[in-house]
């Protein structure tokens, strides 16, 4: 997603907040967002991604989508291989990096082992 769009749904989040809380458009919207226990919509983007990879992986998600997550194969063994890793594609434009596969892949690297390798949603928290 675009950083324009982004913007654009942060902006619509924050009026909503204002809105429900009856604040005026002048105040900030960070503290009624903590207050209402919303995240950024950045970050609300990067769990409905990791969800939709948890999902492929254990073949909870369309098949399509199960398509897109390719598990690493790595050429030697080393101690990390039972780490759900996914294999990352390389691309060569901006679009390509923001593909599912490319962004799934991506952000899973970055999630601790102990959320990789939960049995369900629920007891990670993720969801």
């Amino acid at each position: 997603m675009s950083a324009v769009n982004i913007a654009r749904l942060q902006r619509i989040h924050n009026t909503a907040a204002r809105l429900i809380k009856r604040y005026s458009r002048s105040d900030s919207a960070t503290p009624l967002l903590r207050e209402l226990h919303w995240l950024p919509i950045v970050y609300r983007v990067d769990i409905k991604l990791l969800v939709f990879t948890y999902k492929a992986m254990h073949n909870d998600a369309p098949v399509y989508l199960c398509e897109l997550v390719c598990p690493y194969q790595p050429t030697r063994t080393p101690r990390s291989a039972n780490n759900n890793m996914l294999e990352v594609k390389r691309t060569r434009t901006k679009a390509g990096d923001c593909s599912f596969a490319v962004a799934a892949a991506s952000l899973w690297i970055n999630l601790p082992t102990v959320i990789k390798t939960c049995d369900n949603l629920t007891a990670s928290n993720v969801y």
